[in-house]
C-alpha cells in the first residue's frame, strides 16, 4: 500500500515538473498551462476506466500511468513545437495548426498504432498484472492521441494565437 501511495505522489510530482519544464522551454506560462489538459486527459480517462471496472490503484497501474504520461507528453511536445515554429515563421493560427497536423499528425498516429499493436500482444496474457498494464496503456495511448489531435489544437487556437510567437 505504501509503495502505491509513494508512486502516486511521484506521478503527481512528475506531472508538475513536466508542465513547469514545458513552460520554461517554450518561454511561456501560457503554453505550460495549455499543455496540462491534453496530458492529464488520458490519465483521467484511463483512471475512469479503472474505476468503472472496479480496479483500484495498484503498483502495476501506477507504473502504467508513469510510462503513459511520458508518451503522452512526447506527442504534445511534437505538436506544440511544430505549431510554434509555424507561428514564428509568420503563419496565421489556422495555417500553423493545419501545417502542424500535416507535419506531425501522421507520425503521432503511426506511433500510436505501433504502440497499441505491441501492447495488444499482451492482452492474451494469463497473468493479471501484464493484462492490466497493457489495457491501461492502450486506453491511455488512444485517449492521448485524441487529446493531441482534438483538444490541443483547439486550446492553442484559443489561448495561444500565432501573434504571441511572431517577432514584432
Amino acid at each position: 500500500y505504501r509503495i502505491v501511495i509513494d508512486l502516486a505522489k511521484s506521478l503527481g510530482m512528475a506531472s508538475i515538473i513536466i508542465f513547469v519544464v514545458l513552460g520554461i522551454v517554450y518561454r511561456s506560462l501560457r503554453i505550460g498551462l495549455v499543455s496540462i489538459i491534453p496530458n492529464m486527459f488520458p490519465l483521467a480517462f484511463t483512471a475512469t476506466g479503472l474505476f468503472i471496472f472496479g480496479q483500484g490503484m495498484e503498483l502495476v497501474s501506477v507504473c502504467a500511468f508513469t510510462v503513459c504520461l511520458g508518451i503522452a507528453v512526447d506527442d504534445t511536445i511534437h505538436f506544440m513545437t511544430r505549431y510554434i515554429e509555424c507561428c514564428e515563421s509568420g503563419d496565421s493560427t489556422e495555417v500553423a495548426i493545419h501545417r502542424s497536423f500535416v507535419g506531425v499528425g501522421t507520425a503521432l498516429i503511426t506511433t500510436t498504432i505501433v504502440l497499441i499493436a505491441g501492447f495488444s500482444t499482451v492482452l492474451s496474457s494469463d497473468s493479471r498484472e501484464p493484462l492490466i498494464f497493457a489495457a491501461m496503456g492502450i486506453s491511455t495511448f488512444l485517449s492521448a492521441l485524441f487529446a493531441d489531435l482534438v483538444f490541443l489544437p483547439a486550446l492553442l487556437a484559443r489561448f495561444c494565437p500565432a501573434e504571441l510567437f511572431q517577432k514584432k
